[in-house]
């Protein structure tokens, strides 16, 4: 007999373990991992970044990152264009 137990686990952090970038297909790939309470990678998660997002992650002075200079980004500005995505 097999059973599945559902369980919520608290997410306490999320890492950015990878980032690929494709800079003549303008894409951008990007992979998380959330971390429990007790440290543990709970999931993994990925994320393309591609067409109007990735046009305004390259953006110069974009709203989110006023002094920022065109076609560079931080972490924070990729976080930014993440969350975008898993609104949409």
């Amino acid at each position: 007999v097999t059973k599945t137990v559902q369980e919520a686990i608290k997410i306490v952090k999320e890492d950015i373990i990878s980032i690929a970038e494709d800079k003549a297909n303008k894409h951008i790939h990007v992979k998380i991992n959330l971390v429990g309470a007790s440290g543990n990678t709970v999931l993994s998660e990925e994320y393309g970044i591609d067409g109007d997002k990735y046009l305004l992650l390259m953006s110069a002075n974009p709203t989110f990152a006023p002094s920022k200079p065109e076609n560079e980004y931080r972490e924070c500005d990729l976080w930014y264009i993440i969350d975008l995505i898993r609104a949409a």
